[in-house]
């Protein structure tokens, strides 16, 4: 019995269909939205998202991650990994009025769900994401009292020398 052409073209066909499922399971793709990130992510980029247990490694600092919001559990955060503790990470926007774990402490490990792996829009900025450092903490007041209280404390008064 032969075989007709159209049994290779049906393998090759079914075998992309289960490699773009399989892909699928393992990437996705995601919106910016919010500023929190700025400047390396602004509302409107889109990225392309790997799934974390993929990987199978630990995240690294300065790699760009989505987690699950402690606050609001259906919520993912696009964060920056500024701290790695065992299985709890410190997370941290690159924007200063960012609401990340200065606000809501470390998150667990399990709770990181995709690295980012590229941004595709828009295309002036299509590339991968630089793994830059985390923001510098914010300064801390230590107190104590100031050198100059008034402008006037700041002016040196001479003794004029008198007429006698």
């Amino acid at each position: 019995m032969e075989r007709g052409p159209l049994r290779p073209l049906l393998f090759v066909l079914g075998a992309v269909a289960g490699l773009a499922f399989v892909g699928r399971r393992w990437t996705d793709v995601v919106a910016v939205r919010g500023s929190s990130m700025a400047p390396a992510l602004h509302p409107g980029d889109l990225l392309l998202v790997e799934r974390w247990t993929f990987t199978r490694r630990t995240p690294r600092v300065g790699e760009v991650v989505l987690a699950t919001d402690p606050r609001e559990p259906s919520r993912e955060l696009i964060k920056r990994v500024a701290a790695v503790r065992g299985a709890s990470l410190t997370l941290r926007g690159d924007g200063t009025g960012s609401s990340d774990s200065r606000a809501f402490g470390p998150v667990a490990l399990a709770d990181v769900r995709w690295r980012v792996a590229f941004r595709y829009w828009p295309l002036a900025r299509i590339g991968r994401l630089p793994a830059a450092p985390p923001p510098p903490p914010p300064v801390v007041e230590q107190g104590g009292e100031a050198a100059c209280s008034t402008f006037g404390d700041l002016v040196v008064a001479f003794d004029e020398p008198s007429m006698e």
